[in-house]
C-alpha cells in the first residue's frame, strides 16, 4: 500500500488467540436446547432483540448477521461484535439481567430462536457441563472483544480491515492454534460473506467511511481484493498484511512455557 492509507507496520501482536470483532460459534449442546425450548423468529433488519432486564430474551442464531451496536457521547454508532450463524446474542445481559448501553440488532435478515431470561438460566443450571462450557465461551467472546478493542488501538486501519475480512472467512475455523501461514499458503479467492458496506466495515473497524472506501479501491486497483459477480473475495496477498504472529500457530513473545 502507498501514501497516506498505509504509512506502516501493524504494531498489533497477539494478545489472546480469538479472531477481533467475530466470535467463535457456540458450543454444539446449545442448538438443541434451543430448538425445544425456544421459538422461531424472523429478525429484519434494523430490529432488535429485548435486551437486559427480567424480560430479556436469549437467541441462538439459526442464518443471518446481528451486531452489538453502541453509540458514543456524540451519537455515533459503533459495532463492537459481529454475530452470524450458530452464535448467541443476548447472552451476557441476559444472563446477568443487567441493563446495558448495548443493543443487539440484525443487520440482515436473521433467523433465531428465542428464549426468554429465566428459562436461559434454569436450561444452564440443570447442567453443570453445559454451564461450564457457557462460562468458557463468555471467555473467548470477551477475548475477541478485546482483540477488537486492541486492533483499534494499535493497527493501522489497513491492518484493521484485513483482520476484519479474515474473520470474517475464517468465522467457523477452530481458534486457539489455528495456523495462519498455513491459511494464506493453500487458500485461493474466498468469497467475503455478508456483504458489508462500507459504512458497516467502517462502524466495526472504527474508521470513518471515506477511509475505508478508499482503502478498498487501492486494494482493488493492486489486485488485493477481487470482486466477481458483485461479491468480494479475499486473497492469500491481503492475508499478507496482518502480521505474521497473529494466530499463526507461533507462541506469543513472553508466553511462559
Amino acid at each position: 500500500m502507498k501514501g497516506a492509507i498505509f504509512d506502516g507496520k501493524s504494531n498489533m501482536r497477539l494478545v489472546f488467540q480469538q479472531f477481533p470483532w467475530v466470535h467463535a460459534p457456540a458450543p454444539h449442546a446449545f442448538k438443541p436446547l434451543f430448538l425445544r425450548f425456544g421459538h422461531r423468529e424472523t429478525l429484519m433488519p434494523g430490529q432488535a432483540i429485548y435486551n437486559g432486564g427480567v424480560d430479556a430474551e436469549v437467541a441462538f442464531i439459526l442464518s443471518g448477521l446481528c451486531t452489538y451496536r453502541m453509540q458514543d457521547a456524540r451519537d455515533g454508532e459503533h459495532y463492537l461484535t459481529l454475530a452470524c450463524e450458530g452464535r448467541l446474542a443476548g447472552n451476557v445481559d441476559g444472563f446477568t439481567g443487567d441493563v446495558v448501553n448495548i443493543l443487539d440488532y440484525a443487520l440482515r435478515p436473521t433467523e433465531v430462536l428465542l428464549i426468554n431470561r429465566r428459562a436461559f438460566l434454569d436450561m444452564l443450571a440443570a447442567d453443570p457441563v453445559l454451564e461450564r462450557e457457557y462460562m468458557q465461551m463468555l471467555v473467548s467472546e470477551h477475548e475477541s472483544d478485546m482483540e477488537g478493542m486492541f486492533s483499534a488501538l494499535t493497527d493501522p486501519l489497513p491492518v484493521r480491515l484485513a483482520k476484519l475480512l479474515a474473520a470474517l472467512v475464517f468465522r467457523n475455523e477452530p481458534r486457539g492454534r489455528f495456523d495462519w501461514r498455513k491459511a494464506k499458503a493453500t487458500i485461493t479467492p474466498e468469497p467475503i460473506p455478508y456483504a458489508l458496506t462500507v459504512t458497516e466495515s467502517a462502524k466495526v473497524v472504527c474508521a470513518s467511511r471515506t477511509a475505508v472506501s478508499l482503502c478498498m479501491s487501492e486494494w482493488e486497483k493492486d489486485g488485493l481484493l477481487l470482486r466477481r459477480n458483485g461479491t468480494r473475495l479475499l486473497t492469500p496477498a491481503l492475508l499478507d498484511l496482518i502480521p505474521g504472529d497473529w494466530l499463526d500457530g507461533r507462541d506469543p513473545v513472553g508466553q511462559n512455557s
